[in-house]
């Protein structure tokens, strides 16, 4: 729920953020065994048991996609929906009126190499007004069923994924005293570990997240609307995280509308080296939790934050927590952050960051800080647009420890 007594400054940074537009089985390992490779055409919003009848739905596709589900156990008139292809792919082609598919549990983990979903397939896709025409309206929403606890929308386990022009919204789950991952809309890592630490839970060690091949590499995530259905509402029950790039490599964010989150729009957690994180609309994140825009922590060598718009989020725009490696933060549109908490609109752990030609503004806070971890050094910071801070340009605030 919206706090009542911030609705006024909201829907003024959203006014501001609009105002400013979009820059140009034994291991827990999933093995990724080849399996039979089809064009699926989801016709149905219904989730539920699997059953051989006249409606193909999203479940089953994937099921069908990841060899857990036979092509022999489809009825005829879903054999119909399912052709042999060189590479598995998704489509839509859902009624009128059937856009939004309510889940009644986690879907399965995605683990087929190279799986295409695409939302861009369904009727009317595009359609809708949208605030922002860089990122079309979906037409194909993924979103809880009522009074169903689903806190994960799309979990990836696979090379080469592809999830492009759906919306997500909705996924969280009930607080726990022992949560381990968070919940969200979409969740990257070699396999998805349980939503809490239960004494039957296995140990850490199992999930084998210090072996970087294990992590799912390219995996791309594009032209999606993370936070909020078509119609461009806050949702009742907002999502906890957009995308948690908890466990990969050389992973593709972009061209996608982040928005409405209780936590942050883009996190990442054991491993994110080589992320994209390219011409997003990432606003009004972090409201009832991480309030942080993008926040990386893990190891993060080689990844990019360039061209993005980061407005009117509850933190600072980009927070890298005690990471490994170095990024690069360029040429990105950062203002009217820090709405609930007075951060840096860049606050910087580590060394060998570069934040470069960015236009960071209209913060209450400085622009660009830098805390030690526990020594920071050789960042590079140049060519930045700094306007209306409430604080020092570039915050060295400490060299040899974080406070």
């Amino acid at each position: 729920m919206i706090r009542p007594r911030t609705q006024g400054w909201r829907w003024l940074t959203l006014a501001g953020c609009i105002g400013v537009g979009l820059l140009a089985t034994e291991t827990v390992g999933l093995s990724q065994i080849p399996t039979p490779a089809y064009q699926m055409t989801v016709n149905s919003d219904l989730d539920g048991v699997v059953v051989p009848d006249a409606q193909l739905t999203l479940r089953e596709a994937i099921l069908l996609a990841n060899g857990e589900l036979l092509y022999e156990q489809l009825s005829d008139v879903e054999k119909a929906l399912v052709i042999p292809a060189e590479g598995s792919a998704i489509g839509f082609q859902l009624l009128p009126g059937q856009g939004v598919i309510e889940l009644v549990e986690v879907l399965p983990t995605i683990t087929a190499p190279g799986l295409v979903i695409d939302g861009t397939t369904q009727a009317g896709y595009g359609e809708a007004e949208s605030t922002f025409a860089a990122v079309p309206a979906p037409a194909v929403s993924l979103t809880p069923a009522a009074s169903r606890e689903v806190f994960r929308g799309l979990s990836i386990a696979a090379d080469g994924v592809v999830v492009r022009g759906l919306s997500f919204y909705g996924f969280e789950a009930r607080h726990r005293s022992t949560q381990t991952t968070p919940p969200a809309d979409i969740f990257i890592s070699n396999v998805p570990p349980p939503a809490d630490a239960s004494p039957d839970s296995p140990p850490v060690e199992v999930f084998q997240f210090d072996d970087p091949d294990l992590a799912p590499q390219g995996v791309v995530i594009e032209q999606n609307w993370l936070g909020l259905p078509p119609d461009e509402s806050i949702p009742e029950t907002r999502s906890a995280f957009g995308v948690s790039v908890f466990n990969g490599v050389g992973t593709v964010v972009r061209q996608n509308r982040i928005q409405h989150h209780q936590g942050s729009g883009v996190i990442s957690a054991v491993r994110a080296e080589g992320l994209e994180l390219t011409e997003n609309i990432i606003i009004g994140n972090g409201v009832a939790g991480m309030p942080d825009a993008v926040r990386l922590e893990g190891q993060i060598d080689g990844s990019v934050i360039q061209g993005n718009l980061i407005c009117g989020n509850d933190g600072s725009g980009v927070y890298l927590f005690k990471p490994e490696g170095a990024s690069l933060i360029q040429e990105n549109d950062i203002r009217f952050n820090g709405r609930r908490l007075e951060r840096a609109a860049v606050y910087l752990m580590g060394r060998g960051h570069q934040v470069s030609d960015n236009s960071i503004g209209y913060q209450p806070g400085p622009g660009v800080a830098i805390s030690a971890f526990p020594l920071s050094d050789r960042n590079l910071i140049r060519g930045n647009r700094f306007t209306q801070l409430d604080g020092l340009s570039i915050d060295l605030t400490a060299h040899h420890n974080g406070g």
